[in-house]
Formats: C-alpha cells, sequence, structure tokens
C-alpha cells in the first residue's frame, strides 16, 4: 500500500509538471493571440483604406515602365560600368522609389489617410486631437514633397545630362548625324512615369511584410495552442493513472494548473482555439448536501466532494443531516463528482459515493446512507 501511494503521488507531480506547462502554452498562445488580432486588425484597415487607391494599376505599369526605360537607358548606365550597367540601373531605381514615396503623399488622399491610421495607432499621439494630427500629416506631405520633387529633377536632370552626353558622343564618333530628337527623350519621360507609377510600392512591399508578420503570428499562436492541448491531456492522464494507485484522497493537494486542466478539457475543443487557451473566468460555487439513513432520519458525518474540475471541500453536516460546502475559485459548469463520508475528519474507514450532482446555492441533494 506504502508503494501504491508513493507511485500515485509521482503521478501527481508529474500531472502537476504538465498541468503547468499547458498553462504556460496557454499564456504565451494568449500574448501572440492578442498581438496577432491587433496586427490583422492594422491589416484589414490598410487594405480598406487603400482600397479605392489604384495600387495594382500603378504597379503593373511601373514593372513594364521600369523594364523599358532600362532597355532605353541601358547605354546610359554603361557609362558609369561598362561590364555591370544594370548595378547602375538599380541605383536609379531605388532613387526613384524614394523620390515616389515622397511626392504620393500630395499626389493621393489615400495614401493621407493610411498615414493618418498609422499616426492615431501610435501610442505616443494618444494625447494628440484629429486637427493636431491633421496639421502633422500636412507638414509631412508638404514637406516630402519638396524634397521628393527637389530629388526627382535632379535624378532626372543627370538622366537627361547623360542622355545628351552620349549623343554627343556617338556624333562625334560618326555614329549618328542627326543631334539630340525626341527618342532620346525616351530615358527621361520613362523614368519620369517610372517615379509616378511607383507611387505605391513602398506600401505595397509593408503591406506584404505586415501580411507576413500577421501569418508568422497566427502560426506561433497555433504552435502554442496545440502544446497547450498536448499537455493537457498528458496532465489528465497522468492524474487518472495516480487515481488507479491506492492514494489518500484527503492528502492530495492540487496546484490550480490541474484544475485549469480538466476544466479546459471538459469544456472546449480544438475547433475553437482561442477559446481553447483562453484564461478562465473563476467564481464560487455551492454544493448543499442533506445527508440520511434509509428511514429518512438525519446523520452526522463529515463530507468531503471532489469535484469535475478536481477542487476539494470538506465540512460536517449539522444536526439536520445538511451542511453547505463552498468551493472557492472554480470555474463555470462544475459538478460534484465524488462523495467522501466519514464519520469524523480523522477517521481512516471512509464510504465513497461516485455519482453526479449539481453545483448550485439553492438545490439540495438528498443523499441516502445505509
Amino acid at each position: 500500500m506504502e508503494d501504491q501511494l508513493i507511485r500515485a503521488n509521482k503521478e501527481f507531480q508529474v500531472a502537476d509538471a504538465l498541468a503547468s506547462n499547458a498553462s504556460k502554452n496557454a499564456h504565451k498562445a494568449n500574448g501572440i493571440l492578442e498581438n496577432f488580432k491587433s496586427e490583422n486588425e492594422r491589416l484589414k484597415n490598410w487594405k480598406s483604406i487603400m482600397s479605392t487607391a489604384p495600387v495594382m494599376a500603378f504597379t503593373v505599369i511601373f514593372f513594364i515602365v521600369s523594364i523599358g526605360e532600362y532597355l532605353v537607358s541601358k547605354e546610359i548606365y554603361r557609362e558609369f560600368n561598362e561590364k555591370w550597367p544594370w548595378a547602375i540601373a538599380i541605383v536609379f531605381f531605388v532613387a526613384g522609389l524614394f523620390v515616389s514615396e515622397f511626392i504620393v503623399y500630395k499626389l493621393f488622399g489615400q495614401k493621407r489617410a493610411w498615414k493618418k491610421y498609422e499616426l492615431k495607432r501610435d501610442k505616443n499621439n494618444n494625447s494628440k486631437t484629429n486637427d493636431e494630427i491633421d496639421y502633422s500629416i500636412k507638414k509631412i506631405t508638404n514637406n516630402y514633397f519638396l524634397f521628393g520633387a527637389l530629388l526627382g529633377i535632379l535624378i532626372i536632370a543627370a538622366i537627361g545630362f547623360l542622355s545628351y552626353k552620349r549623343v554627343q558622343g556617338e556624333l562625334a564618333a560618326g555614329m549618328r548625324e542627326t543631334g539630340f530628337g525626341i527618342m532620346d527623350f525616351m530615358p527621361v519621360i520613362l523614368y519620369i512615369i517610372e517615379i509616378i507609377s511607383g507611387a505605391f510600392i513602398w506600401y505595397l512591399i509593408k503591406k506584404i511584410g505586415l501580411g507576413m508578420y500577421v501569418k508568422k503570428l497566427w502560426k506561433n499562436f497555433s504552435h502554442f495552442t496545440v502544446a497547450c492541448n498536448r499537455d493537457t491531456a498528458a496532465s489528465i492522464k497522468k492524474y487518472q493513472d495516480a487515481e488507479h494507485e491506492n492514494y489518500d484522497p484527503f492528502k492530495v493537494q492540487l496546484s490550480d494548473n490541474i484544475h485549469t486542466a480538466f476544466y479546459r478539457n471538459n469544456s472546449f475543443t480544438m475547433d475553437d482555439k482561442e477559446k481553447y487557451v483562453s484564461i478562465p473566468t473563476k467564481m464560487n460555487d455551492f454544493f448543499n448536501i442533506h445527508l440520511i439513513d434509509k428511514d429518512g432520519n438525519p446523520l452526522r458525518r463529515h463530507i468531503t466532494i471532489i469535484t469535475d474540475y478536481k477542487f476539494t471541500a470538506s465540512g460536517s453536516t449539522n444536526a439536520d443531516g445538511k451542511l453547505t460546502l463552498e468551493i472557492e475559485g472554480t470555474f463555470p459548469s462544475d459538478s460534484c463528482k465524488r462523495i467522501f463520508i466519514r464519520e469524523s475528519a480523522n477517521s481512516e474507514e471512509y464510504i465513497s459515493i461516485n455519482e453526479e450532482y449539481d453545483l448550485s446555492k439553492e438545490k439540495v441533494h438528498d443523499v441516502i446512507l445505509g
């Protein structure tokens, strides 16, 4: 018997450790879920705000024009690097994207609305009024546009100058007879179109990045939820293994993690992962017993109950055979699963009743002994 008790205690300890891991995973999952909901809502708002902007149309035009601009300007870029003209093209390409981002706020109200949403999301701006935020956006828009326009003019002028130099070089080498013509303006024209059509590229890059982050958050949430489910099931299995041993039901000390594991397992499934790892709301519930013999006479006995979520409560019936036990810190829909009846709190002998009884402040359960 003593060996069985030792084995039972070991099983209880393993069950408690697994339940503790399950609770930790549930807390981690909840933290990630909160972040996921916030970022997912952010992504939805981005899409909603930018839904009326010509994002895809401009982006398609941008890539088509960028390829055409490179093919037309390839010889110009060779002036910088004979072997890798594409490397120079990338520099101009990236510089053009920065110009696009600077001027887009002036050209499209949707991008200003997007910026306003981001500023209002920033906790540092919680004390600012809408008028103050609108003023900030106006200031940002004007400053960005001024800087972008100057930078764009410099780049376009540089491309125009390089195109002019190429024409002069070809004339000097006898490679052409006519001077600077309309076709020699093509690199400049295409680059201007590239700047305008690239207005939403940085937004798309950010949106794709946010979308990937949201997917990663959900993946991590699912990972910790599955781990919680696995450890919860293993904890309950170990608890049941302990029950099969000859353990003393009056000396078992259980942590709140065990209670939570049984509540989670009995109340939720993995079909709703959010509810499965939700932090349960605690409550106090009551078990009322009226203990009588087969002739209806009240009995004075010491009562210990174990609930469905493995909470325990003890007390002695009064002269009328009645007792109200308060189960503190339990969870919704708990019930009494086992009743242990002893002559007194010190008695080693007991009678066990394995039936389910509702917990209720008003309802009284008549239990007949004999």
